[in-house]
């Protein structure tokens, strides 16, 4: 019965989730439907917006064009200004290219004036009168009125200069900076004198100035384009001007002529004397073209942008309807858990803090703008970009574009239905509840309470007797003392104190118990180590002894190496008894058996020659391993005189061939050399380089598969030279190829094979011992030795 009603609850649970992710799923498909009847009556918005705006616009249309006309006028001057510093000329300021000398010369190093009379860096008068602080006097003390007038005409025209090169400063730096891009502008500039041009286009602006065929096709692909000619003596020509009004074309002339724009512009009260000075520019060529047929208006002024577009989009239906459906998504959270057995207020929205709900319903509110923007570029194209090449038809694009809006809100009107759910749970808790329970911040005060209602049952079980509580409690009282002391003059300081100095207890207690435990744990691991297990680990934090604990895991990691290598000397001490004797016993054996049977009279003098040639045979491989034997011992030992000389690889290597060219026939296995045609010189030991390679070509020769290949190459580098000797075996490799090169350790685990099993121990020790690396490889059956050696 229990079973039956704990199913039908749980059953119950899912159809109020699948219920509410219904109407939330019907929602979110509500406010992606709508987006095309949004788009619509946006679109009839911004037809009446644009209807205004091209009504507005007409009706200021001239101003914007004497306005762009007093841009090219500027940019005239910011060009003139260029040009004339890319051609050579030393013109720092605007004022020493456009204005008289005599103007400019006024300037001295500290601004004073120096004609008729000389004054200080304090403006004091030095020259042919005095300065008494109210006015000049000549040298009888007579007030010499011309001289006041004089300074204040300097002054005056040292404004005018200022305020001349400030102006055309800004003009220069709005005309890169802004004017270009907002109109569209393109120019091109040249020197008549010099031949110097400036541009910004490739296109050749100045064939708008005659009538050729290829200049009527650049004249047809601009709206405006216009000429300005200055002649030597700064007058102005306009030969081309067209797009505007030829009205257009004298209001620029007497711009020019009259500098009402830098009037205008500078209106510091100057007297026209000192505009009428300014020089126009000289000897220059000035061309402007731009394409737009809208181009006296800038585009920031102009163009429709997405902005615009988007604040359509809104005001056309998008906020309504994201209102509207945060309301309805709020009502289902708010009446859908009157349906007890749905349980929808018992599940994760129990869980969610009031805070944490804040933020979210606070992240969507803010989200308003790029939701907006989601939905405008899905009703009016595609949101989610593809690329040009896409496989993708439109539909489907559609449908994706649309099913990501879908998810999106989803999620949007998830975090409310939640959100809200969370809220709801202030009814039936009561607020003060709710707050101790559903808040984070009610949950933190809470725990500040509990802990210091522990903090005080603590300081009731301090053990007074403890020696380090005493020694705690003696630095706490000086230290109480001491900022008492300094805190007496306050009343709350004492208080404060109080709370500081059991804090502080607690928190000395607590480092010195922590100290106890992780000097025990490192204590106990080394009394561990001591005792002959060197597997203990420690894998706390130590905290003040980490680094105690490193250098006490190094130690162990050493111990660790020098007892394996202690055990695998002793066992190489083993191997090496077993294997001399062996290898000793073999051919001593051999010796003896047939020096009996010489002994012998009965036999024939073929069997006595028979017989001594395996008594000579079987000493020279006794020689052999002794010699190895004492090889290998001095070079263990190193006790080896190394005499280096210049070694030429390829003709050693050689010579060894040549050599062995009776045991490579017999061993039937195909050799093939790789080696450079130059010479390869090294600092080697001549004898010992020669026995490394007799060794390893020897070895080939006894472990190589009979009529297979072997390769020995050698291969220069800028900084290294690398020999490599490789070979297919005629057994399986089935050795360690760290191992092969150790004393007595043969391939042929048998021994069938005759050799000491010292050959690749002695190339090691020799190619180590003349700076050199010796390594093993193996892959299958292939057997690889490789020599790098490093040049000098």
């Amino acid at each position: 019965m229990l079973d039956i009603k704990l199913k039908n609850k749980n059953k119950y649970k899912i159809i109020g989730i699948l219920v509410s992710l219904l109407l939330l799923s019907a929602v979110a498909a509500g406010v992606t439907a709508s987006y095309s009847f949004i788009l619509n009556n946006a679109e009839i918005l911004d037809e009446k917006m644009e209807e205004q705006n091209r009504t507005a616009l007409s009706e200021m249309e001239d101003n914007y064009k004497d306005e762009f006309l007093k841009e090219l006028y500027r940019g005239n001057y910011s060009l003139a200004w260029d040009i004339l510093w890319q051609g050579g000329n030393d013109y720092a300021t605007p004022g020493e290219a456009f204005l008289p000398d005599n103007m400019n010369n006024i300037q001295q190093d500290n601004g004073m004036y120096d004609g008729n009379g000389i004054y200080d860096e304090n403006g004091m008068y030095n020259g042919n009168g005095i300065y008494n602080g109210n006015g000049i006097y000549d040298e009888n003390e007579i007030y010499i009125e011309d001289e006041i007038t004089e300074m204040e005409e300097i002054n005056t025209k040292e404004n005018f200069i200022n305020s001349f090169n400030y102006l055309l400063n800004g003009w220069h730096d709005i005309f890169y900076e802004s004017s270009i891009d907002s109109y569209q502008l393109e120019y091109y500039v040249i020197d008549n004198e010099t031949g110097k041009t400036l541009s910004n286009t490739i296109n050749s602006l100045d064939l708008l100035m005659e009538n050729t065929e290829e200049a009527k096709e650049i004249k047809d692909s601009y709206a405006f384009y216009a000429a300005f000619q200055y002649g030597e003596d700064g007058t102005l020509e306009i030969p081309v001007f067209y797009g505007l009004d030829e009205s257009k074309k004298d209001n620029f002339k007497t711009m020019e002529l009259t500098k009402d724009v830098i009037r205008n512009e500078m209106s510091n009260g100057f007297s026209f004397q000192y505009y009428n000075q300014i020089k126009a520019p000289t000897d220059l060529t000035v061309i402007y073209a731009v394409k737009s047929h809208t181009f006296y208006y800038e585009n920031e002024e102009y163009s429709n942008n997405q902005q615009l577009q988007s604040w359509t989009f809104s005001n056309g239906g998008f906020k309504y309807a994201y209102g509207i459906s945060i309301l309805f998504v709020v009502l289902l959270a708010l009446f859908l858990p009157f349906r007890k057995s749905w349980e929808l207020g018992k599940g994760l929205a129990v869980k969610i803090p009031l805070e944490l709900s804040i933020l979210g319903i606070g992240l969507t509110i803010t989200a308003y703008n790029a939701l907006l923007n989601m939905a405008f570029e899905t009703a009016s194209g595609n949101f989610l970009e593809f690329s040009y090449y896409s496989i993708f038809p439109e539909w489907v694009k559609e449908i994706l574009d649309y099913g990501f809006n879908f998810l999106v809100w989803m999620v949007v009107f998830l975090v409310w239905f939640l959100a809200v759910l969370s809220f709801r749970q202030v009814f039936p808790l009561g607020l003060k509840r709710f707050i101790k329970e559903k808040t984070l911040t009610g949950k933190g005060i809470l725990w500040a309470v509990r802990n210091m209602k522990k903090l005080f049952a603590s300081l009731a079980e301090i053990d007074l007797t403890d020696s380090s509580n005493k020694a705690i409690f003696k630095i706490l009282t000086v230290n109480f003392i001491i900022l008492f002391l300094l805190c007496s003059i306050w009343l709350i300081g004492a208080a404060v104190l109080i709370l500081y100095t059991i804090v502080l207890f607690f928190i000395l207690k607590k480092y010195l118990n922590d100290i106890k435990t992780k000097y025990g744990i490192l204590l106990d691991a080394t009394s561990k180590m001591a005792q002959g297990n060197l597997e203990v680990s420690i894998e706390e934090d130590l905290g003040l002894f980490e680094p105690l604990k490193e250098e006490l895991n190094k130690v162990q990691f050493g111990f660790k190496k020098a007892v394996e290598e202690e055990m695998k000397s002793q066992k190489m001490k083993t191997e090496l008894i077993t294997n001399v004797s062996h290898d000793l016993k073999t051919p001593l054996t051999a010796i003896i058996t047939y020096i009996n049977l010489l002994k012998e009279g009965n036999i024939t003098e073929t069997e006595r020659a028979s017989y001594i040639d395996t008594l000579d045979k079987k000493s020279l491989r006794l020689k052999r391993l002794i010699e190895d034997l004492f090889e290998i011992s001095k070079a263990s030992s190193n006790n080896v005189t190394v005499n280096l000389v210049e070694v030429d690889l390829v003709s050693l290597i050689k010579q060894v061939q040549l050599e062995l060219a009776d045991k490579i026939e017999q061993s039937e296995v195909e050799f093939r050399y790789h080696l450079p045609e130059e010479k390869v010189i090294l600092n080697l030991d001549s004898e010992k380089t020669y026995r490394i390679f007799e060794n390893l070509i020897l070895n080939i020769t006894k472990y190589a598969m009979p009529h297979s290949r072997a390769y020995i190459e050698i291969l220069v580098n800028e900084k290294d030279v690398t020999v490599i000797l490789k070979n297919i075996s005629a057994t399986e490799l089935d050795f360690n190829p760290g191992e092969i090169s150790e004393r007595f350790v043969r391939g042929d685990k048998s021994r069938n094979t005759e050799g000491s099993g010292l050959g690749l121990a002695i190339v090691k020790n020799f190619v180590e011992l003349q700076g050199g690396k010796f390594r093993i490889l193996l892959d299958g059956d292939l057997f690889k030795a490789v020599i790098d050696w490093k040049k000098e």
